[in-house]
């Protein structure tokens, strides 16, 4: 495909989603003329368009794709849902549109949990080494909105989630960093099988692999042959504690970082793997190391409050990454919120280290409070609430001094908010409220 392809094509987006007012503009800029707007709802924005393109509102809006040479859809539309399978030769994505056509450097990071935070010490790590780049988030701003596809840097760091990668069969990285994959989306893309596909994607055609040793064992070693490992001692990168090594070299690297957790120090490990590879100063990696501090609602510590420390773990939305938050304080703390939407999650092993730690007073939220009940015992104190205000007042009341309540709710926020941000401002509000 070619952009002079697009520009004599039949062109339909899909929904007014966060991406469409991108997607139209960079259409419009390639001098497209046939562009129609498929939604089943009318919003206010068309009326500023209606003059360029076309736009479809009906409950059958999806009856008529055949006749589209392209379709462009968001990473929040499933191809598993809607029919849109049989369409997927013709389904073009920002993301796919991005690899295709930019020219320069791309650094591909995903993971279930904690692509945020790899990306971000890597994005530290490049710029404390003076090099000309740009960090491009998964949920933040869409990639063509980010970046026009003639800007020239010297990389692109480029978080992606599994909803960015199912369609992205064929693209070009000059590294490509997977870590962890737990089951998560399942109500997306169906199974965990088609997850994993999805994640796996990003192996193909990349200058540079860098695998979780854990997940290499059990990865089909054809979907890419230039590879590293990272994490414990048998793997190409590795840490003893607070301390990494490349396992043909003597070097050892020693760091002081602010935040010593067990899957940070897993993490630093392939950002040691980047700074080698580039030929990046180790001290770079020491110094960009010691001064991360934490990213927001990432076990982010409120404050503390009539002798409760609140910990804002907001964004941690499977069960993995509340227990590795867990792990994290474990016997500190005495309150644990949890519950969400469910995507197919198991709570069997998250019960397991509640047991461990004797964490007892609990929150549940739905939907998953339903699974979660289940797994309890009568040594449990729970309440089930779709009120943050009920549930911050159970905190007060159910936590002892010098302890902590923990939001991580080992699922996402949709059950009752918006978004992971509204759940933490309403975390965060009703706190304080009871405090003063």
């Amino acid at each position: 495909m070619n952009l002079s392809d697009l520009k004599n094509s039949k062109i339909a987006i899909l929904w007014f989603g966060k991406e469409w007012k991108s997607t139209l503009s960079f259409l419009l800029s390639i001098w497209c003329t046939d562009i129609c707007v498929l939604d089943k709802n009318k919003y206010e924005d068309w009326l500023n368009y209606k003059s360029q393109i076309k736009f479809i509102f009906w409950d059958n809006y999806l009856d008529n794709l055949d006749s589209f040479d392209y379709i462009f859809k968001s990473p929040w539309i499933s191809p598993y849902t809607n029919n849109l399978l049989k369409f997927k030769n013709r389904i073009l994505t920002q993301t796919k549109l991005f690899f295709e056509f930019y020219k320069w450097k791309i650094i591909s990071i995903t993971q279930t949990k904690w692509k945020s935070t790899t990306a971000t010490l890597v994005y530290e790590l490049l710029k404390n080494a003076w090099y000309n780049i740009k960090l491009v988030w998964n949920i933040w701003n869409p990639v063509l909105e980010e970046i026009n596809l003639d800007e020239k840097y010297d990389f692109i760091i480029y978080e992606l989630s599994s909803y960015m990668l199912e369609e992205l069969d064929n693209h070009h990285s000059f590294i490509s960093i997977l870590w962890n994959i737990y089951p998560d989306h399942l109500d997306w893309h169906q199974d965990f099988e088609n997850y994993k596909n999805a994640k796996l994607n990003i192996l193909k055609n990349s200058e540079n692999i860098l695998v979780w040793y854990d997940l290499y064992s059990i990865l089909d070693k054809s979907l890419f042959t230039n590879h590293k490992t990272f994490w414990l001692k048998w793997a190409y990168y590795y840490h003893i504690d607070n301390k990494y090594y490349i396992s043909w070299k003597n070097d050892e690297i020693v760091v002081f970082p602010k935040i010593p957790w067990e899957h940070n120090l897993n993490n630093f490990s392939a950002i040691f793997w980047v700074c080698n590879i580039l030929n990046i100063d180790y001290k770079i990696f020491q110094l960009t190391i010691d001064n991360f501090a934490w990213l927001p609602h990432r076990l982010q510590n409120i404050w503390t409050y009539n002798g409760i420390t609140f910990i804002d773990d907001s964004i941690s939305t499977t069960p993995e990454s509340t227990i590795e938050a867990i792990k994290t304080f474990w016997n500190k703390i005495w309150i644990i919120f949890l519950g969400g939407t469910d995507r197919g999650y198991n709570f069997e092993d998250l019960v397991k280290y509640l047991v461990k730690f004797s964490i007892k007073n609990i929150v549940l939220f739905p939907d998953t409070w339903i699974k979660i009940k289940k797994l309890l015992d009568n040594s449990f104190n729970y309440i089930e609430t779709n009120s943050m205000n009920e549930a911050v007042d159970f905190a007060y009341n159910n936590t002892i001094n010098w302890k902590i309540c923990l939001l991580s709710t080992a699922s996402p926020s949709y059950s009752i908010w918006k978004n992971f941000e509204e759940k933490w401002s309403e975390f965060q509000k009703y706190v304080k409220k009871r405090a003063f």
